[in-house]
């Protein structure tokens, strides 16, 4: 840049004055730093005719951070970079502090080629008073506008958080609400309002309001447990219907709420409520199906047992035909003998139970109801899976090593299940063991204690065991080694099994065959 000429030293010049104020417009109208800086090292070699000049801004350790520079060479920047820099170690050299109010902005540097006049000196600090103003409201003014800008920025990630929080909710149809103890206020999202079936524009409700919205059947449990969480400051857990308030469909729901606690004592709770009405009618249709499918294997194991169970059946049948010629022959002679008539008449009514008891058995093995949670003795269930097995065991020359212990085995759960689990295992041992010599064939079943809270089944063949590679699936659903099988029996005893708080579990037998065992827990 080209030098200007200092001006003279002797009285106040009134040209001073008037480039003064010219200089102090155009910095005023400057409202960015990086463009007032520089003007301002320009404005001082103007105004006071300084021939090189220097803003510098340095840290508290005195280290430059920044410069703005006017100058024909960088004498004087250069000394800056390297240490603090006297007023007489350059000639004709003023520093000039840009102070405004307790804060250093900076450090105006001016140098002239001989000594300055006193007007030069007072003119000088004149200027850098006025620019130290000027700098500070740019300076703050480049801050608000950070602020704003940071602000605007803010204020659209708040509005982008907000959208996505309301799509989540719609798309995972989970609301959000925000309930004030004390104002008995519950604040609903617009998912939970929708959820809820409230009037538009409507998302602020009461406890009562909320209490209607439920259904009757489940008022008073939910009611009792939200007032028990509220009195002790604990977190909510419940599941629950409600009618919606427009429709009146009802609903399935599935809600949390967290207290939030300020100075030691919590004033509001927020949390969410998940319509899980579509998982509910899931889960229904899958039980529905599994009670379907089980029902099935259940119809196919009894069918693989048709002539076992047909002889079991026809032998009572035998009995009471027997037991009626004898007592018509005992009431046909000259004197009739009513005694004996009366001995084969209870024989065929004990005979007739036998064969209704079989037949009943059958009838609740294929019958497609609901499971019935119930005391059962497992002893009986095992003796009446035998006795519905014992034709096929002596058709199949299989010995059966049976040990029941304790005397009484009662857990709680659904006979006919338990039926269905014991009758899958009995025939799959028997089938296990056809391609085995006669005297090799032998079913072993035991029942014991495995302490005084569980009952162990174990039932074991003598079979050609079961492959390693199989062990591990024989479980799953639709694996089967059976060229006519389905695939299904071993997986639904393991699922009734687990759903009776049991494990079923396979290993292989000693010397060879399979031994699958189960627990279950104990009743009294």
């Amino acid at each position: 840049m080209s030098a200007h000429a200092h001006l003279p030293a002797g009285p106040a010049d009134p040209d001073d004055s008037t480039r003064l104020l010219q200089a102090l417009r155009e910095l005023s109208a400057l409202l960015d730093p990086l463009r007032l800086k520089p003007a301002i090292a320009r404005a001082a070699c103007a105004v006071t005719g300084a021939r090189h000049c220097l803003l510098v801004r340095t840290t508290p350790e005195g280290l430059l951070i920044e410069a703005e520079a006017l100058c024909q060479d960088q004498s004087i920047l250069d000394a800056r970079r390297n240490r603090a820099v006297a007023e007489d170690e350059l000639q004709g050299l003023l520093a000039l502090p840009l102070m405004h109010g307790q804060q250093a902005l900076g450090t105006l540097y001016l140098q002239w080629e001989a000594a300055l006049p006193e007007r030069t000196r007072a003119l000088a600090a004149q200027f850098a008073d006025y620019a130290a103003v000027a700098l500070a409201n740019a300076l703050a003014h480049a801050h608000l506008l950070q602020e704003n800008e940071q602000l605007t920025c803010a204020e659209k990630e708040l509005r982008t958080s907000q959208e996505l929080l309301k799509q989540g909710e719609r798309f995972n149809h989970t609301g959000s609400m925000r309930y004030l103890v004390r104002e008995d206020l519950m604040y609903c999202s617009d998912e939970l309002c929708r959820i809820y079936g409230l009037a538009p524009g409507r998302n602020c409700i009461t406890y009562e309001e909320f209490a209607a919205i439920m259904h009757p059947d489940d008022r008073q449990e939910v009611v009792e447990t939200v007032n028990a969480a509220v009195a002790m400051g604990g977190t909510i857990r419940v599941e629950h219907r409600i009618c919606r308030q427009d429709t009146g469909e009802v609903r399935y729901l599935s809600g949390i709420g967290k207290p939030i606690w300020r100075d030691g004592t919590f004033t509001e709770y927020v949390g969410t409520a998940t319509d899980i009405t579509v998982r509910r009618q899931n889960e229904y249709a899958i039980r529905a199906a599994q009670i379907d499918m089980e029902r099935v294997s259940r119809a196919n194991t009894v069918g693989q047992l048709t002539a076992s169970i047909a002889h079991e059946i026809n032998q009572p049948l035998m009995s009471i035909v027997a037991n009626a010629g004898a007592s018509l022959r005992w009431l046909d002679r000259p004197v009739p003998d009513l005694e004996h008539a009366r001995t084969g008449l209870r024989d065929i009514i004990a005979e007739g139970q036998r064969a209704g008891g079989i037949i009943s058995g059958l009838r609740d093995l294929t019958r497609n109801a609901a499971p019935v949670c119930e005391r059962v003795n497992l002893h009986a269930v095992i003796r009446h899976i035998l006795t519905l097995s014992r034709s096929e065991l002596e058709r199949r020359e299989v010995s059966l090593l049976l040990s029941l212990t304790p005397a009484d085995a009662f857990v709680l759960g659904d006979q006919v299940q338990l039926q269905q689990v014991m009758l899958n295992l009995v025939v799959n041992a028997i089938e296990a063991m056809s391609s085995m010599p006669e005297h090799a064939r032998v079913l072993s079943i035991t029942a014991s204690s495995c302490d005084e809270q569980r009952i162990e089944v174990k039932v074991q063949d003598s079979g050609e065991g079961i492959a390693p590679e199989a062990m591990r699936r024989v479980f799953d659903a639709f694996y089967t080694t059976k060229d006519s099988g389905m695939g299904m029996g071993l997986a639904i005893c393991r699922s009734i099994i687990e759903n009776h708080r049991g494990r079923l579990r396979v290993a292989a037998a000693q010397p060879h065959g399979a031994l699958f065992s189960f627990d279950l827990p104990r009743v009294p």
